[in-house]
């Protein structure tokens, strides 16, 4: 996905060895969800069978860097869940992190976000209503506030207690860029929240948005470092992006700061009329640039002329270990009235986005191992691998202080 130039926006806007477990040949039955694990984490599992009980006793992920098991990712970030206007009269239940959850907008136009199951009988609230400020469960009617606590039970009589386990999980929530946000970190208040870092385009009143989503196939990591990856272009979009560019990669010319990941693409694309002359100051505000927000925020910004600006804005949210939600803007600060520009710019973004798609969903296993040594890199890989090590990092420091 990654986009070496402006032209193509101007002119179209468990292993093998896991197997030869004798236990497990003789009852494969016996595990139901190994070919799952297997998918997931290919060579990184670890079994442990019994003799007596021919059973598996600990799949461990040695990827996580805290040791445990399951996939690592960030808990303690903002992930969009929904369009503002898909949540504007509507119950709207979505998925983040393997966990249930239901964002919903009260009468007076708060936005919120809560477990989507009713702790009474775990009936899913998205199948019921919201009367005034209160959520109401469809099953027996249970009502809770927006925080979360169950304020009446229409079976109770008069005066019988309502039980301290009747409340939802709630979850921080916001609106920028019209997209909710929600963080699944735990432990979480309103002084320990981090800060949603979004490219300043998608807040800006002078920019004209359209806004799409997608979900793939795919696991979160493979997902985003396929928007930093440069050296697929010319064999993966061929026709778009990567048409005419060279497969022999120069660097790529990257660097970080803080949370920012900037990549500057070369060699660009054939020129078009609309893309301005190739600057020979490396450090042009002209030279169109690749950031990565750490560790969800993707933005390609390529210039026109003057001021004018396009740029193309995706960010990933983890539904579960197989499949990533995605949502992207497409934008400019010119032309505003031009359906032409519209149509095409998004077009070609869900073009270059479907080419990916077909490529990320075929990778195997399915996570990407924080383990380095278990893949082969090149040079060119280079912002994948740094992306990859931030996502360490942060991982085993949110296990540290207590997050997940």
């Amino acid at each position: 996905m990654v986009r070496p130039g402006l032209s193509a926006y101007a002119t179209s806007v468990a292993n093998s060895a896991l197997l030869q477990n004798h236990a497990f040949k003789q009852a494969p039955g016996m595990f139901p969800s190994l070919n799952r694990w297997i998918a997931l984490y290919g060579h990184g599992c670890q079994l442990e069978v019994s003799p007596r009980m021919c059973a598996v006793s600990g799949i461990h992920y040695p990827n996580d860097p805290a040791g445990g098991g399951g996939s690592p990712l960030l808990r303690r970030a903002w992930y969009a869940v929904a369009k503002l206007e898909d949540v504007s009269s509507n119950l709207h239940p979505v998925t983040v992190h393997g966990e249930n959850i239901l964002i919903y907008r009260t009468a007076q136009g708060q936005v919120r976000a809560v477990g989507r199951n009713c702790p009474h009988r775990g009936c899913d609230l998205s199948l019921g209503a919201v009367t005034g400020e209160v959520l109401v469960c469809p099953f027996h009617g249970w009502q809770f506030d927006a925080e979360g606590q169950c304020v009446h039970i229409p079976a109770n009589q008069h005066g019988q207690r309502i039980p301290k386990r009747a409340r939802l999980r709630t979850y921080p929530v916001t609106v920028r860029g019209g997209l909710v946000w929600v963080c699944t970190g735990g432990n979480l208040n309103a002084a320990s929240l981090p800060p949603l870092d979004i490219q300043e385009e998608l807040d800006h009143p002078n920019f004209h948005k359209r806004v799409f989503s997608l979900v793939w196939n795919a696991h979160f990591i493979r997902s985003v470092e396929s928007s930093l990856d440069v050296s697929h272009l010319p064999f993966v979009h061929p026709d778009t992006t990567g048409r005419d560019v060279s497969p022999v990669v120069q660097g790529p010319e990257y660097h970080v700061e803080g949370n920012r990941l900037r990549i500057h693409p070369r060699p660009f694309a054939p020129a078009h009329p609309m893309e301005p002359p190739r600057p020979t100051d490396a450090e042009s505000d002209e030279r169109v640039h690749i950031e990565l927000r750490f560790p969800n925020h993707w933005m390609i910004r390529a210039p026109v002329a003057g001021d004018a600006m396009m740029c193309t804005y995706v960010t990933y949210t983890p539904i579960d270990d197989a499949h990533t939600l995605i949502f992207g803007v497409v934008m400019r600060n010119f032309a505003d009235d031009s359906e032409f520009l519209d149509s095409h710019h998004l077009e070609h973004t869900l073009r270059v986005l479907g080419e990916d798609q077909r490529i990320i969903e075929s990778i195997r296993p399915l996570v990407a191992p924080f383990d380095l040594h278990m893949e082969a890199h090149v040079p060119s890989d280079g912002p994948t691998v740094r992306y990859r090590k931030m996502l360490r990092e942060a991982c085993h420091k949110e296990r540290l202080e207590g997050w997940v």
